[in-house]
């Protein structure tokens, strides 16, 4: 079984490291930092501690393992790595570039990535100029 999980844990950390970086959410809810924490929890060894009155305290025992689980969950996640799903069932033109907007999805992705880098006085103006409208 150790070399079971030894399997799976080599799977998740090629996937955990291969994922890509989600700009919009905070570093504390990332799914590498999520599947991380799941992974260490799962197989993390079970002890039992010693409080400050000498009472005994064990902690809660980690999910069940099951080797067949796991490698379903990695297969899933590298099928998303890998793009299956988008190469299968491309995208239509018309809803990447909806005719009423066709450059909105580039700006969003432009203004993401500028936006770490931006300073405060910068962000103030452009959320000033965000909020008048000429038209």
């Amino acid at each position: 079984m150790a070399t079971n999980q030894a399997v799976a844990l080599k799977h998740w950390a090629r996937i955990i490291k291969e994922w890509p970086v989600d700009r919009v959410r905070p570093n504390n809810v990332s799914f590498q930092k999520i599947m991380q924490s799941r992974i260490d929890r799962v197989h993390a060894p079970s002890t039992t501690t010693i409080k400050a009155n000498d009472a005994l305290v064990s902690p809660v025992q980690p999910p069940v393992y099951s080797e067949e689980k796991e490698l379903r969950q990695v297969k899933a996640l590298d099928s998303l790595l890998k793009n299956k799903y988008l190469n299968a069932f491309p995208i239509p033109p018309n809803v990447r570039h909806p005719r009423s907007n066709p450059a909105h999805y580039d700006e969003l992705v432009k203004e993401l990535e500028e936006a770490p880098t931006r300073s405060w006085t910068d962000s103030l103006m452009k959320k000033i100029k965000g909020s008048i409208r000429f038209s």
